[in-house]
């Protein structure tokens, strides 16, 4: 009996070791974005995005808008980079002009 209870107190604490750890590690993805010649990367974790153009001589802009809390920004967008600073971003939209369609990034 005091065997299966040591095994359980041990389980018990590392199985907290982990869940006490998860939360810390940074969710954090990208997406490439492809239009024409031009390429452009979406990336994006809890608290930071961003939309780059990264190659190509094409006339659209880098665009974002994210989803921090509750709130959905509008778009920003920039000529060759656009960035957001949060403290809870859940969703993450990138796109590479004003009328294209966009790539999603979720936590």
């Amino acid at each position: 009996m005091k065997r299966i209870k040591a095994a359980a107190v041990v389980t018990a604490a590392l199985a907290g070791v982990a869940v006490a750890t998860a939360p810390a590690q940074a969710h954090e993805w990208s997406v490439d974005i492809w239009r024409n010649d031009c390429r452009y990367t979406g990336y994006s974790n809890h608290t930071y995005a961003y939309t780059q153009k990264v190659s190509g001589n094409c006339s659209g802009h880098a665009w974002l808008r994210v989803r921090d809390g509750d709130t959905i920004s509008s778009w920003f967008n920039a000529s060759r980079l656009v960035t957001y600073s949060g403290y809870d971003i859940k969703v993450s939209d990138h796109k590479s002009c004003a009328d294209c369609s966009y790539k999603t990034i979720r936590h």
